[in-house]
């Protein structure tokens, strides 16, 4: 009965794998907060720790690797982002 239900999560993994490459999706895998003064260094976007605003640090599974987005932190989502979207769509 095990075997049987690992053998149905795997189908379902590798279909939701398949679709994410076929499509513009990302899922998002883990999100940071990076407030004002703390050390966090992203590629393409250097320290964010340096910005006078906090920033959230959005990493996303395309099907094939991870990407990153950095938002703006807002807690009341004026001016920016109080969490990253699970389901991101690329235009």
């Amino acid at each position: 009965m095990k075997a049987k239900r690992w053998a149905l999560a795997t189908v379902a993994v590798v279909v939701a794998n398949g679709a994410l490459l076929v499509t513009d999706a990302r899922v998002l895998v883990w999100e940071t907060k990076v407030e004002p003064g703390e050390h966090y260094v992203v590629e393409d976007y250097g320290n964010l720790g340096k910005n006078a605003q906090s920033s959230l640090v959005c990493r996303y599974w395309t099907g094939r690797s991870v990407k990153t987005q950095v938002l703006w932190y807002s807690s009341n989502n004026i001016l920016g982002s109080d969490q990253c979207r699970f389901v991101l769509v690329q235009e």
